[in-house]
This record gives structure tokens, sequence and C-alpha cells, in this order.
């Protein structure tokens, strides 16, 4: 996965996060994953290449809602031939595990 993205919210930075590891309203960034966040709430939050706070617990992620895909960017064409359809199921398979198994 590798989806560019424009950071349309860069507010609320935790003060365990230090401002060169994290994001900046207006940059580009791309998505390398995407991830239901249980912990959160169920909220989704994505890593990004630019940026690796894997060891910045419980800050691996950043909520997806805080970027969006400029529209300048956006080729429908492109954007479809690079979706994996396997990744798509397996994402959707393991949310049904994961609703299935909490009730």
């Amino acid at each position: 996965m590798n989806i560019r993205v424009i950071c349309i919210n860069d507010k609320d930075r935790p003060n365990e996060v230090p401002t060169t590891r994290w994001i900046k309203e207006g940059n580009i960034y791309h998505i390398i994953q995407i991830d239901k966040l249980l912990a959160q709430g169920g909220i989704y939050g994505c890593k990004l290449s630019e940026i690796n706070n894997d060891d910045l617990a419980p800050y691996q992620y950043f909520r997806l809602d805080r970027f969006a895909v400029p529209e300048d960017l956006i080729d429908e064409e492109e954007v479809l031939n690079k979706i994996d359809l396997r990744e798509v199921e397996e994402i959707l398979k393991e949310e049904k595990i994961t609703s299935e198994n909490i009730g």
C-alpha cells in the first residue's frame, strides 16, 4: 500500500510525540498501512512512509481522518489499478472476525 495524501489536520499533537516526528498541515505523505485501532474506540489509524513512530507506543499511528486525497493527485484509472482486492478482502475478513469476537 502506498497512497498519496495531504495532511488536513495537524492539531492536538500528543506531548510524547516530538515535533520532528509529527505531521504538518498541507504536506504530502504516503500511507503505507491502515488499521482499525480497537484500543482507541475502533477509529482507523495509518502509518506513513515519511514518519516512523513504531517506538512511540501508543502513538505509532496517525488518525486517518487527519488526511485527504488531494483532487489534483487523483487519477481514477491509476487508483483503480493499484487496489489489490485481496488486501481489501483480507481487511474485511479480519474486521468481521474482530466484530464477531467482540460481540
